[in-house]
């Protein structure tokens, strides 16, 4: 099945993308995540109940959209041109509706589904999952299953269902990861993380324990494994929400935890929903209830909160299901009534510069700085005079991981007569590392600080 567009209706989504474009080029830029250039997407970086309307013909409607899964297609992909490279297919769950729609180009979509028990119907379906092969895998809630489903000349076709073995069958699995050759699934009312083989045999079961808190009612769930093709670092681990959004665990491959966050520490109201791993390991949860997405380095240390409430620019209306393309950083988020679709940016804030000191003698200025780094950057240091002149580097394009830094640094500096009479400041400039690194970056300034002429003491030094 695909569906085509007629004339009538390409005019209107080109007048919609033109009024987009508009939007885009008046976008605020230094964010952590960004809209893509136009000539990327035509604009269409948000999708609303208008497009799908003209998308399905007026015959699916949003209903409580959750799960995304996106992935580059090896049978979509031309070897013979890397521009194709960044082309995804994206299969989200409308779970209110029992299906999973799905593209097939920028102008096609496909839905299967419907409410049943088939191989091709679901029953509130929370979780979807594959690889880059075609092999698609959904977490059938209502119907206590995993469905196995692939992906073959633009139609999704049925292979198999998962119920679990006769003596403990899978309970409102919600949630569905893959990594490598195996499934991990959050059995929520099992309170386990089921270790799946792609044929259905469970291999392991894990209810972890930490510090007096247990598993309970695990309900979604990402990971990163040896066996993935892009991650950064080789600290492979397993993210699980439980508890009715209440926690977030870190759990290594064999089932030991790591971390264990709770929401209570960083929001008094809300909760945690589904969660994706970037290429560096950072943990992106949606927040349904304060339209939000929380965001976590790979030490699971609390970031910043991305986005707002509501259906405006830079803002999330009920974000559900989320998911990251690794290799180029694309991101997709479902909301109450749509989607998005963004590039992973940066930011660099709370940016602060004290104790500017100089050593006359040595020939040296050293400066107490810290800063918010929201991504992976490249990130220039330097200083500026009062008329904007750019008098002292102090590092050039250095890649730092995302986090709170906060460093004493000490550099050679031939100026130092001249600097000790003028007021300088810091400037820092944090260049995305991939994805939108021709596209962003962000310059951040502080106050001008008043230096101190005096050799620094020996207090200092240590």
């Amino acid at each position: 099945m695909r569906i085509r567009l007629g004339i009538r209706q390409l005019t209107i989504l080109l007048g919609l993308a033109i009024i987009l474009l508009l939007l885009t080029v008046t976008s605020k830029s230094g964010t952590v995540i960004v809209t893509p250039p136009w000539n990327h997407c035509l604009g269409l970086n948000k999708v609303t109940q208008f497009h799908l309307d003209i998308f399905s013909g007026y015959r699916e409607k949003f209903d409580d959209p959750q799960g995304l899964f996106c992935t580059k297609l090896h049978c979509e992909d031309d070897p013979q041109t890397p521009k194709d490279d960044d082309e995804l297919t994206v299969f989200g769950l409308n779970s209110g509706r029992h299906t999973l729609i799905y593209n097939k180009s920028l102008t096609s979509i496909g839905i299967v589904g419907g409410l049943g028990r088939g191989l091709l119907e679901f029953k509130r379906p929370q979780a979807v999952t594959g690889n880059s092969d075609g092999d698609v895998f959904v977490a059938d809630t209502g119907n206590d299953r995993l469905v196995h489903l692939r992906y073959e000349d633009d139609e999704l076709l049925p292979i198999d269902e998962f119920t679990g073995p006769d003596d403990k069958p899978f309970n409102r699995p919600s949630g569905i990861a893959l990594g490598g050759d195996l499934l991990y699934v959050a059995d929520t009312r099992n309170d386990r993380i089921a270790l799946v083989t792609m044929d259905g045999t469970i291999t392991a079961e894990y209810r972890p324990e930490y510090r007096g808190a247990r598993l309970y009612r695990p309900y979604r769930v990402a990971v990163v494994t040896s066996n993935d093709e892009w991650f950064y670092y080789r600290d492979y681990f397993i993210a699980v929400v439980d508890s009715m959004g209440g926690r977030l665990w870190k759990i290594t491959p064999d089932g030991t935890v790591r971390n264990l966050i709770r929401y209570r520490a960083i929001g008094d109201t809300g909760g945690f929903n589904h969660v994706a791993i970037d290429y560096y390991g950072n943990v992106y949860v949606t927040d349904t209830h304060n339209g939000t997405i929380h965001k976590f380095n790979r030490h699971f240390q609390y970031i910043m909160a991305i986005g707002e409430k509501g259906t405006g620019e830079g803002q999330f209306d009920e974000p559900r299901g989320i998911s990251i393309y690794r290799r180029f950083g694309q991101i997709f988020v479902s909301e109450r009534a749509g989607a998005q679709y963004h590039w992973i940016g940066t930011d660099l804030l709370r940016l602060s510069a004290e104790r500017l000191m100089f050593d006359t003698e040595k020939k040296t200025c050293r400066i107490d700085l810290s800063f918010l780094l929201a991504e992976h950057s490249f990130v220039t240091l330097y200083l500026e005079n009062e008329d904007g002149e750019r008098i002292v580097d102090i590092v050039s394009d250095y890649m730092l991981p995302s986090g709170f830094f906060k460093r004493r640094i000490e550099i050679a500096c031939n100026k130092v007569q001249l600097l000790a009479k003028c007021k300088v400041r810091l400037v820092a400039i944090a260049k995305p590392t991939y994805s939108s690194k021709a596209y962003l970056s962000v310059t951040r300034r502080t106050h001008f600080i008043d230096p101190c002429p005096t050799p620094l003491t020996s207090s200092l030094a240590k």
